[in-house]
């Protein structure tokens, strides 16, 4: 009988042990391939442009452009958002390494606001950017498969796994990452515009942007399907990262391996230069990365981040920064 009992005992655990190798076994390793044209990369970007779902309370919720009040000033944006071009742009960002892709997708809104009167919060300022960031692994077809998103929310970072290929590193997994209509999904907050990767409670009212062809605004503050448009990073913001100071697009230079960089917009309601610019977050850097490696580097960033189980390859094949800022 004891046997028996042993013989079975040793069979149940054969198939625990099996299970659990099971679940451990490291996903498909990703494919190093050519590397993609420029029309592959652009439809690449429209295939992960997030759904994203924005709490409102007013019209200073609204996702805009960063020149929506037609000129390049920062510190005019809060006295002219009423009356400007709510129309929804996000700004949009792609990087490529040998095995993965790096997709970085930054909101704009004119104004971070309070619901109480801004005198009494002292929570305010004058323009807003936060942004997602959604990497791809490479496994032969034509957008590879989500990995993680990352979600910036003020002060922080947030880590979502789209499947077990990603583990805690620097930052911890905070759930998993949801999909909507084929697409990454966020929920950013009313007023603050903090931006997450798991539902929120949206109040007092929700608008849901998508991905489209035009920019539109919405209809008020409850509106389920507005369209927004892309306008890449490369060729809107970048080429005015010099355009530094009082009354200019950005301010608070600071130095990335070499390179004078703006960290954040010119602004002055509320407090002074408190938007980051794409590549101005340090947030949750700790003292492996430096201020811009998050945009600017994001191989180095997302490996200090989390742990990315499987092949995963620092060389770029496509970084039009780096490029731009080691050219004399």
């Amino acid at each position: 009988m004891r046997t028996k009992i042993h013989a079975i005992r040793a069979a149940q655990y054969a198939l625990l042990l099996l299970l659990l190798t099971a679940c451990q076994a490291p996903p498909p390793a990703p494919f190093s391939g050519p590397p993609a044209s420029p029309a592959q990369r652009e439809a690449i970007v429209r295939h992960y442009a997030p759904i994203i779902h924005q709490g409102a309370a007013s019209t200073a919720d609204y996702i805009a452009a960063v020149n929506f009040d037609k000129d390049w000033v920062g510190n005019n944006n809060w006295e002219n958002q009423p009356e400007g071009d709510l129309r929804a742009w996000v700004y949009a960002s792609i990087i490529e390494t040998k095995t993965h892709w790096f997709l970085f997708y930054s909101l704009f809104h004119p104004r971070d606001y309070t619901p109480e009167p801004c005198a009494q919060s002292n929570g305010c300022h004058e323009n807003d950017m936060e942004s997602l960031q959604v990497v791809a692994a490479k496994d032969g077809t034509t957008f590879g498969r989500p990995v993680a998103l990352l979600t910036l929310a003020h002060s922080h970072i947030y880590l979502y796994a789209f499947d077990g290929s990603v583990r805690r590193g620097a930052l911890s997994v905070s759930g998993r990452a949801r999909m909507e209509e084929g697409r990454p999904a966020v929920w950013v907050e009313t007023y603050g515009h903090g931006i997450y990767g798991e539902p929120l409670k949206l109040e007092p009212a929700e608008i849901v942007y998508r991905p489209g062809e035009t920019a539109q605004r919405p209809t008020g503050i409850q509106d389920g399907d507005v369209r927004y448009a892309l306008a890449p990073i490369y060729e809107t913001l970048w080429p005015r990262r010099e355009e530094i100071g009082p009354g200019k697009l950005f301010d608070q230079p600071f130095d990335y391996r070499g390179h004078i960089l703006p960290a954040a917009f010119d602004g002055d309601n509320w407090g002074e230069d408190k938007a980051n610019a794409p590549w101005g977050y340090a947030q949750d850097i700790g003292r492996t990365l430096e201020r811009g490696d998050f945009f600017l580097d994001p191989a180095r960033a997302f490996a200090y981040f989390a742990w990315p189980r499987g092949r995963f390859s620092h060389e770029y094949v496509f970084n039009p920064y780096l490029k731009s800022l080691s050219e004399p």
